[in-house]
């Protein structure tokens, strides 16, 4: 995306350029207009200048840099011209001429650091520049309003995700899902929220997680049914499986009921990979690599589910693929 960012700021800059290119162009025809006129024709060409929107202060500079290397017996008679220019179009020759300097060092300034920058990308190690990337979301559904929705948080880096969803209208319906990749002593941290303010409100959420390589991960889910919504459920399970022993990871259910006829439940678990299932893959053939990336993949995958967007889904798929590599 920021390269993306980038090219597009550099190709601003390149058509500012551009600009500055046709400007001293433009600058070179009036000048020789001025040098081949008589008297006559140069008032014409004065009062033409002088209307001209698209002749900008920058290619009055260019104008006047042209005037100062003309020929010494008609530079002041050029010069005279010029200065009726300037009166005319209410500027002065410092003006335009810093304006030029300005403009143009920025603008080529500007082309070459994004140059330098684009190249600098391509070399990052993106988890040393953001030691934490943090992101939050609420969601407030109406009445009888129904949401589904699947996270899949499978990228470098570490990162704190906050997702609310808040059940405001009876009869609103929200199921949450999410999967999430933790690795490379990446630490991640989320907090997932259903809260039910009206009765009769339904919430679920399911929340898995893998940590590998001296990850650390936590999740937090957490329910609440605030006092008076009867005929409320909430519901959530959290789940995380860890490859190793070095890794950290944390899921830790929290339901809060302040009413009486409701439903509530939740489950939380934490365990290494099942080693009688990896035994099994490798029996059939499959290196440990293969069989450790189709466990992971077989953990998360309950988040497509949700997605009822083939093309959604088939990158999802994609994505899910690859995080056992």
């Amino acid at each position: 995306m920021l390269r993306l960012v980038l090219v597009e700021y550099a190709a601003l800059t390149i058509e500012k350029l551009n600009k500055e290119y046709e400007q001293a162009n433009k600058a070179k025809t009036y000048y020789n207009e001025l040098v081949r006129g008589d008297m006559g024709s140069r008032t014409t060409l004065l009062a033409k200048a002088k209307t001209d929107k698209n002749f900008s202060n920058y290619g009055l500079a260019h104008l006047e840099l042209l005037i100062q290397h003309s020929h010494e017996n008609e530079r002041q008679e050029y010069y005279n011209w010029f200065e009726s220019l300037l009166r005319a179009r209410n500027v002065t020759a410092e003006l335009v001429k810093n304006e030029m300097q300005l403009e143009s060092s920025e603008n080529k300034t500007s082309l070459a650091n994004v140059i330098g920058t684009v190249k600098m990308l391509s070399n990052l190690r993106w988890e040393s520049v953001y030691e934490q990337l943090s992101y939050v979301e609420n969601v407030y559904l109406k009445e009888n309003a129904i949401c589904q929705c699947g996270y899949a948080e499978l990228s470098d880096g570490s990162y704190q995700g906050t997702y609310h969803y808040y059940l405001d209208g009876e009869g609103a319906d929200a199921k949450i899902r999410m999967a999430v990749l933790s690795k490379e002593q990446e630490q991640k941290h989320y907090e997932v929220l259903i809260q039910h303010n009206q009765p009769h409100t339904f919430g679920q959420m399911d929340n898995y997680g893998v940590v590998k390589d001296q990850g650390k991960l936590v999740i937090d889910g957490i329910g609440t049914i605030t006092k008076g919504q009867h005929g409320s459920a909430a519901h959530q399970t959290n789940k995380i499986m860890v490859f190793d022993a070095n890794c950290i990871a944390s899921a830790n259910p929290y339901l809060y009921i302040d009413e009486y006829d409701v439903k509530a439940s939740h489950a939380a678990g934490v365990g290494k990979m099942d080693e009688d299932h990896l035994y099994y893959l490798q029996s059939r053939g499959l290196s440990k690599k293969q069989a450790m990336h189709l466990i992971t993949y077989g953990y998360l995958k309950p988040v497509i589910e949700v997605i009822d967007n083939e093309m959604l889904k088939e990158r999802f798929e994609e994505a899910l693929s690859k995080v056992g590599d």
